[in-house]
């Protein structure tokens, strides 16, 4: 009998692990499809536009130099990596609404795609399918201890999130 409720007790187990392994958040290719990710993840982001993988390589403050001071206090920087999959050629900035949110309130971006500054350049231009673009996703935003980076809106099935802490940036 004690061999019954041994093997009983292993077959749920294998069941119950092998259920709670099959999360739709990952891809096979190790991509996130929905959630929040940390520095150097990659997640999926679908658009009507397209597919588009989505790296956040690094984070870092900046103050800039005279002329370009930020109006909230302190321009967020988050150098990301994009890669098209989508069919045809779009530019990033018609279909990448990135979005901070500082304290969990969203942070209006004022800073408009292909500005300048001398620490780096809002990304913008045209991506075309398997290309990839590196750049900076610049912030107006004022310090904090907790951001929030978010590709899509809330009330999108299909958003990513980067969760920062001062930690977190360079």
């Amino acid at each position: 009998m004690k061999k019954w409720g041994f093997l009983f007790v292993l077959v749920l187990s294998v069941f119950l692990i092998s259920a709670c392994g099959g999360s739709s958040e990952t891809g096979g290719d190790g991509i996130s499809e929905d959630g929040t990710l940390t520095i150097g993840e990659t997640g999926l982001y679908s658009s009507t536009a397209g597919d588009f993988e989505v790296t956040l390589n690094s984070v870092k403050f900046e103050t800039g130099e005279d002329g370009e001071k930020a109006l909230r206090g302190t321009y967020v920087v988050a150098n990301a990596t994009v890669t098209s999959r989508a069919s045809k050629a779009v530019n990033i900035e018609d279909v990448l609404p990135f979005k901070i949110f500082v304290d969990n309130v969203v942070n209006w971006n004022n800073v408009t795609a292909g500005t300048e500054f001398s620490f780096g350049t809002q990304i913008s231009g045209e991506i075309k399918e398997g290309d990839s673009v590196t750049g900076e996703i610049i912030f107006d935003a004022r310090e904090s201890d907790t951001y929030k980076i978010m590709l899509g809106s809330k009330a999108e099935t299909t958003k990513l999130e980067w969760d920062l802490t001062p930690d977190d940036f360079q």
